[in-house]
């Protein structure tokens, strides 16, 4: 099963991106297909989200590149330090902690996730040493280059 995003068009329903644009193509023409029809939690949020999130990564300071050698493991990281994870005791009695997903089932709820999302900005300026504002900027022209159009 594959997700994509759709935007809805006087024509109809087409791909809102480029992953999706991409899935998309691999059905064939004149086939069924079944399909959900969800209002997802706010995509030019997630956009923004994930944009900072590649961004910072693809600048980390080199103590933290070393650190965190894949997107996962930095993403885990930054979500966790954000206090979006939940903590259980393992079977040898050990407190483990582990980031939540950001994904939009996880998280439906957009004050919620704007709060995730405020907190992981601070973070990310903190390890890039910048100013919020001026990375908010860089974060809003890295999501139109790589995503499309980011939200204001």
């Amino acid at each position: 099963m594959s997700r994509i995003y759709l935007r809805r068009t006087p024509q109809g329903f087409e791909p809102a991106d480029q992953p999706s644009l991409e899935t998309a193509q691999k059905y064939k023409i004149g086939q069924i297909y079944r399909a959900e029809v969800v209002k997802p939690r706010s995509y030019q949020h997630h956009k923004l989200c994930m944009a900072l999130l590649s961004l910072t990564f693809e600048n980390l300071p080199e103590r933290y590149a070393m650190t965190y050698p894949t997107f996962d493991t930095f993403r885990y990281a930054v979500a966790k330090e954000a206090g979006h994870c939940e903590a259980f005791i393992d079977l040898q009695g050990e407190i483990v902690t582990v980031p939540k997903s950001i994904s939009y089932d996880a998280v439906p709820d957009d004050v919620e996730f704007g709060r995730i999302m405020a907190s992981m900005m601070t973070i990310c300026a903190n390890i890039l040493h910048m100013e919020q504002p001026m990375l908010e900027m860089e974060v809003a022209r890295y999501a139109d280059q790589h995503y499309g159009r980011a939200a204001a």
